[in-house]
């Protein structure tokens, strides 16, 4: 026969098996071997017809609880074998189990009814009666192999499962057998030498001179697939977009996910009537207020902007403003409800901050709509800025993201005047697409705040740039923990592709 090429740890396996059958646990321990070793070994082995394979399965008993017929002879044992029908129902406690145990015990022969001075009696007629299972369950005490419970008593054991007093837990294993062709490979198989070089083997044919052979190597083989750990394609977009900001030269800015409604809305001049604030748009925290909220310093001064304008020159939004409806606490619907806390601590000194956070919107599921999202914003204060500085920011921001062009459309925002809409040309779809709002805060917004410079401000979306980088239509995908959709787009697109 000609020389088998084999593997050296298809070699240890084969040369286990020649004393017999072996399941798999059994089969690691004579190798030798990594339980890893040894199942792709079988597998090979198994293809080159060397070994078969067979699947065995084995079952432990355990028992969860006496039988009721057990209880019940021994209630009349001692009562010098026999007891009255009332005592007996009174010890097993319910008539479901008396009736159980009765059933049983006169189906076996064990007990007859006869009438006595007090109602019906109980009698034992063999003083041997259910000695056979009781052995049984003290030998079920313990788990035991289901091949170890003696042929006659296999059916009273399959009674006890069905009944639920006893468990059966069944394991299935793989039994691996040397054919006869495995025999003869392994007594023909080249040997191909040693399979690492190593310092030890270095030593030896120093000392010794020995001829050493190594084992070829198939260079050509295919490498095993290998799935490192990774960022969520999530986390890498974040990621460039704070690189992004900071290469811009702005700082990084962080807030609680949960606000008071005087931040999340009024301190933008957005009245307190707005549809916006409306259940359908926004997540309350149900109960809970913010009771440092209090109509002095600053949120006298916002209070005072919806009124009347304050001292802005504007007539404000002309109603009676709520205090105790600011003091609502919210889910923050949009990261404006921490760039606006750095516009009130910036004292109106020149500042320039970004935030890429999660917010939260009572939005319908759907392809394009999230309950959670992610938004970038950002705001720059600074002496004598206009719409130009906004667009110069804007068009550089998304120019370093991968967009060739930015367009500010004419729109509406409570607490910006003039907003705009932005819009960015992305080269691989040849589309404008809306990204977020941007403006200049009012200064019904900035100067409650104690900022009387101009404010330029943006926010948009950052999952929806990220379904054009990877080309998906759902943005639910993105979060769907799909591994296999993970590890093929480990990596997002790069602006250069």
């Amino acid at each position: 026969m000609e020389k088998t090429p084999l593997h050296p740890i298809e070699r240890k396996v084969l040369a286990s098996l020649t004393e017999g059958p072996k399941v798999f646990d059994a089969l690691v321990i004579s190798s030798g071997l990594l339980p890893d070793q040894v199942r792709r070994s079988i597998s090979w082995l198994s293809s080159k017809g060397l070994v078969t394979t067979t699947e065995v399965s084995s079952a432990e008993l355990s028992l969860k609880a006496t039988p009721p017929e057990l209880k019940f002879l021994e209630i009349l044992r001692e009562g010098g074998g026999e007891a009255s029908v009332a005592r007996v129902k009174n010890a097993l406690g319910d008539d479901r189990g008396f009736s159980a145990a009765m059933g049983r015990a006169i189906s076996q022969g064990w007990v007859e009814m006869k009438e006595g001075m007090m109602g019906q009696i109980v009698q034992l007629k063999d003083k041997q009666a259910g000695k056979e299972l009781e052995a049984l369950a003290t030998l079920l005490k313990k788990d035991i192999n289901e091949v170890s419970i003696p042929e006659g008593q296999r059916d009273s054991v399959a009674d006890l499962v069905k009944r639920g007093l006893v468990e059966r837990k069944e394991t299935k294993t793989v039994s691996v057998t040397i054919t006869d062709d495995g025999r003869e490979a392994l007594k023909s198989a080249e040997d191909l030498g040693f399979e690492k070089l190593t310092p030890e083997l270095l030593s030896s044919i120093r000392a010794t001179g020995l001829d050493v052979k190594l084992r070829e190597i198939d260079v050509t083989a295919s490498a095993p697939v290998f799935h490192p750990g990774r960022r969520h394609p999530v986390k890498e977009l974040i990621a460039e977009v704070k690189e992004v900001y900071l290469s811009m030269g702005f700082k990084e800015i962080v807030g609680d996910a949960v606000q008071p409604a005087f931040w999340n809305f009024d301190a933008l001049f957005t009245p307190q009537d707005h549809p916006a604030r409306e259940l359908q748009d926004t997540f309350y925290v149900k109960g809970l207020r913010d009771q440092k909220i209090a109509r002095s310093g600053v949120v006298a001064n916002v209070a005072a902007a919806h009124e009347s304008g304050w001292q802005t020159g504007s007539k404000g939004w002309r109603y009676r403003w709520d205090v105790e409806e600011a003091r609502r606490l919210v889910l923050r619907t949009h990261n404006t409800a921490v760039t606006i806390q750095a516009t009130k601590d910036s004292g109106g000194a020149e500042t320039r901050v970004f935030s890429v956070a999660r917010v939260y919107r009572n939005e319908s599921l759907d392809y394009k709509h999230l309950a959670e999202l992610h938004q970038m914003e950002g705001i720059v204060i600074g002496e004598g800025l206009n719409l130009r500085h906004l667009m110069g920011i804007l068009t550089k921001f998304y120019g370093k993201l991968g967009m060739s062009g930015v367009k500010l459309w004419p729109s509406y925002f409570p607490y910006t005047e003039p907003s705009m809409q932005v819009m960015v040309y992305y080269d691989k779809v040849g589309k404008w697409l809306e990204m977020g709002g941007s403006g200049i805060f009012r200064p019904e917004v900035t100067w409650p705040l104690g900022v009387k410079k101009p404010v330029i401000a943006w926010g948009c979306g950052l999952e929806r740039l990220l379904m054009l980088r990877l080309g998906m239509e759902d943005i639910r995908d993105l979060y769907n923990n799909d591994l296999g959709w993970l590890r093929e787009r480990s990596e997002i697109a790069s602006p250069q592709d």
